[in-house]
């Protein structure tokens, strides 16, 4: 904790100069970056098992990654990053074989998040991030990419599982539609979609997945588009929805007005204004005896997305220097448990 903590002040001191560096840590060993692409120049420097902290600021990622790291951002919700500045990766990247238990937290992501094709990338875990665009796991099956979980996070735009076995969707807030599921787990979430654009046309499309303690605010009928579907717990717009063929359905919700699910929320599209908070969370209950939706479950979401790492809640920067040509910076910073 002391190790992170002091790159984490090392970075936001770097910040409040104009001077933009990323840190990374190697067997205890901190090395800072401050070139023009200092987050692509700490990637080649960086080796598997090591980790990439990135303050707040505007980042060009590698276009590849295959290493096993880890990479912490400032977070992406504005009220939350003050100090800082969000984290923001102006692009996307794709994940290659040897990006096995790949984990990333806190960011802002201006692309796409994509799987090498038939590729096995395993354990992939994204965490508390916010995908601009989509999230791609192509191939048939010959090799495929297992154990990817997408927890606390926001996805605005399509999720491809082609590729993917024993995915788990927790707790985020997703905008676009899922396709090519099957046999995967999708827990306390938000589902957005409400248009007919791309693949099936529902939201969710594949077979023998398990979806409980979820909310879909879609208002047309065509909810699942497969079959055998496991259906437990979720709380639907739309008075009768389809389950798709050979569903299993137990204890749903459905026929709630949106009006009356959020205590602050309208139309289908992710918005930082929104209270996505229950107004009536007693009411709708999961499986777990806790409330549906994306602050019930085994992950509750956090509020702001503030990453695990050092997170900082104030900094005052003198004007000048004094007599003795010492500048006077003040940091309040609060260590995460989670």
């Amino acid at each position: 904790m002391k190790k992170t903590l002091l790159i984490s002040i090392l970075i936001a001191t770097a910040i409040t100069v104009n001077a933009q560096k990323v840190a990374l840590l190697h067997n205890g060993v901190t090395t800072i970056f401050s070139s023009v692409n200092p987050f692509t120049d700490a990637y080649t420097a960086a080796v598997s098992g090591d980790t990439i902290y990135l303050p707040g600021g505007s980042f060009t990622p590698p276009t590849l990654i295959n290493k096993a790291l880890t990479i912490f951002g400032a977070g992406h919700y504005v009220d939350s990053t003050m100090v800082t500045g969000k984290t923001y990766i102006n692009g996307g990247f794709t994940l290659q074989a040897d990006a096995d238990k790949f984990y990333m937290e806190g960011l802002e992501i201006n692309g796409g998040v994509d799987f090498t094709s038939n590729e096995s990338v395993n354990q992939v875990n994204i965490r508390r991030c916010k995908i601009n665009t989509t999230i791609n796991i192509p191939g048939n099956l010959t090799k495929p990419s297992t154990n990817f979980s997408l927890i606390g996070s926001v996805v605005q735009g399509n999720i491809d599982l082609e590729n993917a076995q024993t995915v788990l969707i927790s707790n985020s807030i997703l905008q676009g539609q899922v396709v090519n599921s099957n046999g995967n787990l999708f827990n306390n979430s938000i589902w957005l979609n409400n248009y007919v654009s791309w693949g099936t046309g529902s939201t969710i499309g594949g077979n023998n997945n398990q979806l409980n303690n979820n909310i879909f605010i879609r208002s047309s009928p065509d909810l699942i588009y497969g079959s055998g579907n496991i259906f437990i717990r979720n709380l639907c717009v739309h008075a009768t929805p389809g389950y798709g063929t050979l569903p299993t359905v137990n204890n749903t919700y459905p026929g709630v007005d949106q009006v009356n699910i959020f205590v602050n929320q309208t139309g289908y599209v992710f918005d930082y204004s929104h209270n996505y908070h229950l107004k009536t969370p007693a009411t709708y209950l999961g499986t777990d005896g806790k409330e549906v939706g994306i602050y019930g479950g085994a992950f509750p979401y956090k509020e702001g997305a503030v990453p695990a790492n050092t997170h900082f809640i104030t900094k005052n920067i003198a004007a000048k220097t004094n007599i003795n040509g010492q500048l006077q910076i003040q940091i309040q910073v609060a260590a995460q448990k989670d």
